[in-house]
């Protein structure tokens, strides 16, 4: 799913960046400032929003490509220590392949693992909502 974010991000990324004015940069390189102070102290503080925003619509865009996922990856049911080595299971497909069986206990684990991929993004989200909202000079 991250070779599927990562173009989205990358553009909507670049462009954010270039929308930052041109005056802010050369006033700071005017003032002295190096162009990495530059870019850390204005340019990046000036994006934030726009940053945090592009890595929200990536991680909404992987959420969304879970169907694909779900017929194409072919989980595994067991339990697989080693990540580089056979296939893996993940939450979508635990869900799916739990919500399809007839019998209560498992059906009342497949909406347990949908509220935690539920609860994930809401985690995510609030997170990047927090970091946004904070103002271009304030400390962390």
């Amino acid at each position: 799913m991250s070779v599927l974010m990562l173009p989205s991000i990358t553009r909507t990324s670049e462009e954010v960046l270039r929308l930052v004015p041109g005056g802010l940069r050369e006033a700071s390189l005017a003032l002295g400032s190096t162009e990495w102070r530059t870019t850390w102290s204005v340019v990046l503080p000036t994006a934030r929003a726009g940053l945090i925003t592009s890595v929200i619509l990536g991680v909404a865009r992987a959420v969304g490509e879970t169907a694909p996922l779900i017929m194409t990856s072919f989980g595994n049911s067991a339990m697989n220590t080693n990540p580089l080595n056979g296939s893996q299971s993940s939450l979508p497909i635990f869900v799916y392949n739990l919500i399809r069986n007839p019998f209560a206990a498992q059906q009342s684990r497949a909406w347990g693992g949908a509220l935690v991929l539920i609860t994930l993004v809401l985690i995510l989200f609030t997170l990047a909502r927090i970091i946004g909202a904070r103002q271009p000079g304030a400390r962390r």
